[in-house]
């Protein structure tokens, strides 16, 4: 039976937690559009799939523990999007900029608040880049379509996708816990996440300027 290796460790979201954020993004991002109000039976999922959801659902219980509305609602819309990406003849992709802003949509959706340091579900992507060690990795993990670009693991040097990655990613975080989006604010994320995104000073002179920088981010 294969099954996803779950994390007994509330603190911090496990991997087939991770999995599921990116499974429901990517349905909810796919064309056509995915019906969020289709009910599908856990019984017609893998065992693995299966894991995924029962991961996610005790992942929002913790979250939500005076709350069980928004937990019943997001497991229901996750359990119909897996079952819709698994049902494509191709795996839908997910660039890791679109992932950021549908994670805070979804943060918006399930009414969650984030608050820096605290582990929030859905996670951003660096998270998950720093599990599986690259986006395209998070993604095979998670049985979606890879990209070609993008920062391959241990390498240094970022190419234009990556860079507005890392932006988009910072925006989406910076949204998510109410403060604003500074190359200050932005130092100090690249800082939390050494080697997985660009510098301050290299994405200043990357884009020439940091609002140029923002205006990538949508």
């Amino acid at each position: 039976m294969d099954r996803v290796n779950a994390s007994s460790d509330r603190s911090h979201t496990s991997t087939p937690a991770v999995l599921g954020a990116l499974l429901l993004a990517a349905a909810r991002l796919a064309e056509p559009p995915f019906d969020t109000s289709a009910q599908t039976s856990a019984r017609s999922l893998s065992d693995r799939d299966t894991d995924i959801v029962a991961e996610v659902e005790a992942t929002l219980e913790a979250q939500f523990p005076e709350d069980p509305a928004p937990v019943k609602r997001a497991v229901a819309e996750l359990a119909a999007a897996i079952h819709f990406v698994r049902g494509r003849s191709q795996p839908p992709g997910l660039p890791a900029a679109k992932y950021d802003r549908e994670r805070t949509r979804l943060l918006n959706d399930i009414g969650a608040d984030s608050a820096k340091g605290a582990s929030i579900w859905p996670p951003t992507s660096q998270t998950a880049v720093q599990r599986f060690g690259s986006w395209n990795d998070a993604l095979t993990a998670a049985g979606l379509a890879t990209s070609s670009v993008g920062r391959a693991k241990g390498q240094l040097r970022f190419d234009a996708d990556a860079y507005d990655a890392a932006i988009a990613a910072f925006v989406a975080d910076c949204e998510a816990r109410g403060v604003p989006a500074t190359y200050k604010e932005y130092g100090t994320y690249a800082g939390e996440h050494k080697g997985d995104v660009p510098s301050a000073a290299a994405v200043r002179k990357f884009y020439g300027s940091w609002n140029t920088a923002l205006t990538s981010a949508g």
